[in-house]
């Protein structure tokens, strides 16, 4: 089993690297690295859904060969680019075998906030550590702000800007988690996922604001490979 792992806005491939070892050994974890952060920070990063799956398709096929079972999950940005990429796995013929989201709205959802990529600098900065993105300890520094405003901004254009098309509803089971305290999304909102499948849907909530599936990241992958074990022990999908 490939579990693919997409972060949220700004963030890049490292922010799973503690996720890696917590899995049990039939799951392999692929951490998603999107354009503009860490080792491929040159790369203008992509501010739209369908951009960013046109380049993940390809990327996805080679790492199951045809043959290996996939799940997706995403927190935040990142299960917004895991539901467009289900969906288009699923038009391709190659559904995956599980969503897994966090800290998103259901993408049907009309987003209760205002859009913060469009705020200017300071206030754009100020509504991210609000949110407990930069954990209240990274400097303001002239760097942190190119890298961080440039990035960020982009990602979350990518998410507040998104059209919602309807579409038949995934066959594969989705698992959502939210955050009791999250500043962005609303419990509601989240619950909503149950819309986008046909198959099973989960609902688990954790104590904490946005970022709760870091602190809670060895619960949540427990539930996910107790989901897919499950799944492959039954011979059902996952």
């Amino acid at each position: 089993m490939r579990l693919v792992c997409f972060p949220h806005a700004g963030a890049g491939a490292s922010s799973f690297a503690r996720w890696v070892g917590l899995f049990p050994p039939e799951i392999t974890l692929v951490r998603a690295q999107l354009p503009g952060r860490e080792e491929v920070a040159a790369r203008r990063p992509l501010r739209q859904v369908h951009d960013a799956v046109e380049a993940l398709m390809p990327q996805t096929a080679a790492i199951t060969d045809g043959t290996a079972p996939l799940a997706l999950y995403g927190h935040s940005m990142g299960a917004l680019v895991a539901f467009e990429l289900a969906r288009a796995l699923t038009a391709a013929g190659s559904p995956p075998s599980h969503l897994f989201v966090s800290g998103r709205r259901a993408p049907h959802q009309a987003s209760r906030r205002p859009p913060v990529h469009r705020f200017p600098d300071e206030e754009f900065v100020g509504a991210m550590e609000a949110m407990g993105a930069t954990d209240g300890v990274v400097p303001r520094t002239a760097a942190f702000l190119r890298y961080m405003v440039r990035v960020t901004r982009a990602d979350l254009e990518l998410s507040e800007e998104y059209d919602y098309s309807p579409t038949p509803r995934l066959a594969c089971p989705i698992t959502a988690f939210y955050g009791t305290e999250d500043p962005v999304v609303d419990i509601d909102q989240v619950e909503a996922w149950r819309r986008e499948t046909d198959a099973p849907f989960a609902f688990h909530t954790f104590a904490g604001g946005h970022f709760f599936h870091q602190r809670h990241r060895a619960a949540i992958v427990g539930l996910m490979a107790q989901a897919l074990r499950s799944a492959n022990v039954t011979g059902a999908p996952a």
